[in-house]
């Protein structure tokens, strides 16, 4: 389980509160970049951020360019401004919803957040949660995904050379699609039993990217991952591949987000 240690509501301060979905009596910005509307306020002054390996997630939701979008977001360590590392992870398909929680009990998240943690760097690690009917290679939530890490980065309290995407099963090949579609947003990707035959190679090896895969996976083709692969070593591409003896689909991703491996995503920086 989830071990949080609850802090104040300044947590909200971390970054970016983004609006909401629903009219309300304070006023909104528009969205120049393809709709909504989405308030950008920063209601407490960073230095209040509480000390490192303390955090709490914050709900929140906006809608971009029509389509509504929830995510949780938490604070990690001492944020600076400019100086703030961004974690996007994208779920499974297990955990798609409306409630705005469900994401969070991916074990996947526990062992993420608790990384960061670790670290001396400041790290902003945003969870969201796509609609119980959706999926994250539909084209509004791509846009609405990328719309969201635009917002984050444009309110100069993210390093946007240190902009990681990591995502598990449904998540996993969401983000080869992401990935794909937005290469130069990201420093790296991290994808767990995920399928990238609907991602571009050329897209993708501008990108340094780890994926892990199991032996035992019944969802999820080792043979797909590794014909995409080729594709990668035949442009170059920057990337780490685990195959993992007798893991089941929800062992690679529940087991994958090792010390070992996110240190090497996280080392990367995009140019």
């Amino acid at each position: 389980m989830k071990k949080i240690i609850t802090l104040c509501a300044a947590m909200v301060a971390l970054a970016v509160t983004i609006g909401c979905d629903k009219e309300s009596e304070n006023p909104s910005v528009n969205d120049t970049t393809g709709g909504g509307n989405v308030t950008d306020t920063i209601p407490v002054p960073l230095d209040t951020i509480p000390t490192p390996h303390e955090y709490t997630f914050v709900p929140h939701v906006a809608t971009f360019a029509g389509q509504q979008l929830q995510w949780q977001a938490a604070a990690i360590g001492e944020v600076h401004g400019g100086g703030t590392r961004m974690v996007i992870y994208l779920h499974g398909g297990t955990s798609r919803g409306n409630d705005n929680t469900a994401q969070l009990s991916e074990p996947a998240v526990d062992s993420i957040a608790h990384y960061l943690a670790r670290q001396t760097e400041a790290s902003l690690l945003l969870v969201p949660q796509c609609p119980q009917s959706g999926n994250w290679d539909a084209p509004r939530m791509r846009n609405a995904l990328r719309m969201l890490v635009e917002r984050y980065a444009d309110s100069g309290y993210v390093d946007t050379t240190q902009v990681y995407l990591l995502g598990g099963s449904m998540g996993g090949t969401g983000a080869w699609n992401i990935l794909s579609a937005s290469p130069r947003m990201y420093a790296a990707g991290m994808v767990c039993a995920g399928n990238p035959s609907r991602a571009s190679a050329d897209s993708i090896a501008l990108v340094p990217v780890y994926t892990v895969m199991g032996t035992a996976d019944a969802i999820m083709s080792i043979p797909a991952v590794e014909a995409f692969l080729a594709q990668l070593d035949s442009l170059g591409a920057t990337y780490r591949y685990d195959v993992e003896q007798g893991w089941t689909h929800e062992q690679t991703c529940i087991q994958s987000y090792t010390s070992a491996r996110l240190n090497w995503v996280f080392a990367q920086r995009r140019e």
